[in-house]
């Protein structure tokens, strides 16, 4: 037996228990040992009968005294042992389901268990009821003698996750065996890292150990703290050795800054770059002009100006006379990003196309697109994922933008690098990235922060509320010359979920609550010509209401539009809900986000009050990190983000920038990890092992 024996082999375990156990990740012995809690509960202190007062948890001792049942209801019966100590009895209860035509003894354990005369120690919720103090047990222990020294008592004990079939007694019983036996095989190599040996972590199988049984709170974390370095040490040595060989390397495509077409655009714009936006430009330019390929992530709130920075970078490589592809998640970002491009670029000599599945599906379509991208006639690419595909072929693509990175997969961001010989890479996200987070998925990545709002932007207020309501404000902010939008998750009726759709609400409405105002209808089944067409009109105000899907959460820029009411906003996560209300408080009049939802749903709750709480695109981001975790939230949950067992990436940053730090200096040192100080770890990076060897492979 070894760490990477099945667990079904184990004492206690077997066949059985070994399936229910996978349910939990668990299939290996170290698996088991690695199944770390997820809280302790403090049974530190034994309380006396004296000294309960009020409705708790206790632990509390005693002898048994006596004992007694009894049926309280029909099917339901209650067990009573009562518990003497030096200062009073409390009585432990246990109450049971039985079938009154069963001869099942739903009490044949506990009876034999709580006989007369027995020391227990008793951990349970504890009340006073006419004047007697009554616990009801959530676990119990004996011990033959007053003062024998509990196993799960008088101590932190760990609290597990569990499946269907797995008690938390069993997992106790199973993880200590494994400890026991099993920990100090467990690898090591903090240790053996000298500029290490000055922050003293703990060593790995006491480490182990700890986190199972600590024996206060602070040896608990600092258990934690001591595997989770080194979790982040092996992601970020698995990181930098594969970035060393693809990353910055020398590439094939030279800029200079021409301004043919930079300085046309420019001219076009109605207004002046922020000092935020200027910044993270000569950033994104020096690195394009550099001799090494760019590696850059763009980070910028909803509103701060990122398709125009992200266009001046387009815009170097074209006037270079290179591709450049921009690529989004859906198809409804990429339309939008389309027209945004075509209307902005208007009169300016680029020729731009958009591809896309939808695209792509004419064969005449087809033909002419991959034809025009092959030989350089198109200038810009628009597209989704479909830009990737192995028919898609460029003529000298030399930058790529992947808009809203969050929702994309790792791997399909890896293939786009296929795409150009040596490409730019610039991926642009409003959901800012906590750097904890940023470091462990990029590692090497640099970050621009467009940090700043346009000045004319004013803070968007929110409010829960309901349809009555916001209607109402609707027509006042119209009255005072606003425009709204009115936006749905659903295009059409569905009877598999009872939701508005935005055509059948569009028809209703426009005859009953906005029959005096002009209501205009935009969704994604809509071609480009026809969206594009309805949101011209729509900020040209010749519409007052616009009722849409969630094509309207990027693109448009419609200064006077000053209010947005988002019906079922329970269905829209958080980044989604952000953006929408990212399309108001555009201009200089206040504006209003009025978010409607009869959900009764503890987590939707909790996502609109963050809503209502908070317009900052840092805060939200952390909040929907904590909700749906980092996996989900980056969009790698089906590309192997890294399951950390200790590792936290919020509140562990430190961590990470010394295992940073670390995993450079041990690649400068020794890229190959040949030196005999490295022996170690090089016996690590070639092993099999279940957990180190899946954080590896991400990295």
């Amino acid at each position: 037996m070894n760490l990477y024996s099945e667990v079904k082999y184990l004492k206690g375990i077997g066949p059985k228990r070994a399936s229910l156990l996978s349910n939990l990740g668990i299939n290996t012995v170290e698996d088991l040992i690695t199944f770390f809690p997820r809280s302790y509960q403090d049974r530190t202190q034994i309380v006396s009968s004296d000294k309960i007062f009020f409705t708790g948890h206790y632990c509390v001792f005693g002898k048994i005294t006596g004992a007694y049942e009894k049926n309280i209801a029909r099917g339901l019966a209650i067990f009573c042992a009562d518990v003497a100590d030096d200062t009073g009895i409390i009585s432990v209860k246990f109450f049971r389901k039985f079938n009154p035509y069963s001869k099942y003894d739903v009490f044949s354990t506990i009876r034999k268990q709580f006989v007369k005369d027995r020391y227990v120690y008793v951990y349970g919720t504890c009340e006073i009821q006419a004047g007697q103090k009554q616990i009801s047990a959530e676990d119990y222990e004996f011990v033959e003698n007053a003062n024998d020294i509990p196993e799960f008592f008088k101590r932190l004990i760990p609290v597990y996750d569990l499946t269907a079939g797995i008690t938390q007694k069993f997992l106790l019983s199973v993880i200590k065996n494994a400890v026991k036996n099993f920990s100090g095989f467990y690898p090591d190599i903090l240790a053996g890292i000298e500029s290490l040996k000055n922050k003293k972590f703990m060593p790995m199988q006491q480490a182990v150990k700890k986190i199972h049984y600590p024996q206060t709170e602070s040896e608990a974390e600092f258990a934690r703290q001591s595997f989770a370095m080194q979790e982040f040490l092996l992601l970020q040595i698995a990181l930098q050795t594969a970035k060393n060989k693809i990353r910055r390397q020398n590439k094939i495509q030279k800029y200079e800054i021409k301004k043919t077409l930079l300085s046309a655009f420019k001219n076009r714009l109605t207004f002046e770059f922020t000092k935020a936006q200027k910044r993270v430009i000569n950033e994104i330019f020096a690195d394009m002009t550099s001799a090494l390929s760019m590696n850059r992530m763009l980070m910028g709130d909803v509103g701060s100006g990122k398709t125009i920075v992200a266009l001046s970078a387009i815009l170097l490589a074209v006037e270079n006379n290179y591709q450049a592809a921009i690529i989004a998640p859906t198809e409804i970002l990429a339309e939008q990003h389309y027209l945004t491009f075509k209307n902005i670029l208007k009169d300016i000599n680029v020729n731009i196309a958009l591809l896309t599945s939808s695209v792509l599906k004419s064969k005449k379509n087809r033909e002419d697109i991959l034809k025009s991208v092959a030989d350089g006639t198109v200038n810009i690419i628009i597209g989704t994922h479909s830009v990737m595909e192995e028919r898609v072929k460029f003529k000298n693509v030399s930058l790529l933008v992947v808009d809203e990175q969050h929702r994309f997969g790792v791997m399909q961001k890896v293939s786009a690098l296929s795409k150009g010989l040596t490409p730019d890479i610039l991926m642009m996200t409003a959901t800012p990235i906590p750097r904890g987070l940023a470091m462990t998925i990029y590692g090497e990545m640099a970050v621009s922060v467009i940090d700043e709002l346009p000045p004319m932007r004013t803070p968007v207020e929110t409010v829960c509320s309901d349809e009555q309501n916001a209607y109402e404000k609707v027509l006042s902010e119209i009255k005072n010359g606003g425009q709204a939008y009115i936006v749905y998750p659903l295009v059409d009726e569905s009877d598999k979920i009872e939701l508005k759709s935005a055509v059948a609400e569009a028809e209703k409405l426009s005859q009953t609550a906005f029959k005096n105002v002009r209501v205009g209808l935009l969704h994604g089944k809509m071609k480009p010509k026809e969206k594009n067409e309805i949101m011209t009109d729509f900020k040209d105000k010749k519409f007052d209401v616009l009722i849409a899907t969630t094509v309207i959460e990027v693109g448009i820029d419609v200064p006077n539009a000053t209010m947005i009411v988002v019906q079922h906003a329970d269905r829209f996560g958080l980044a989604t809900l952000h953006q929408l209300r990212g399309r108001v408080g555009r201009g200089a009049k206040k504006s209003y986000c009025f978010l409607i939802s009869d959900s009764k749903g503890q987590n939707a709750k909790q996502r609109l009050a963050i809503m209502t709480a908070t317009t900052d695109g840092f805060k939200i981001a952390s909040a929907d990190l904590d909700m749906r975790g980092p996996g989900d939230f980056m969009g790698t949950s089906q590309h192997g983000f890294p399951e950390f067992k200790a590792g936290d990436i919020i509140k562990d940053i430190k961590l990470i920038e010394l295992a940073k730090e670390t995993a450079a200096a041990i690649i400068s040192e020794d890229k190959e990890l040949k030196m005999e100080k490295y022996e170690k770890l090089k016996t690590i990076f070639n092993g099999t092992g279940s957990h180190i060897s899946k954080i590896i492979r991400v990295g």
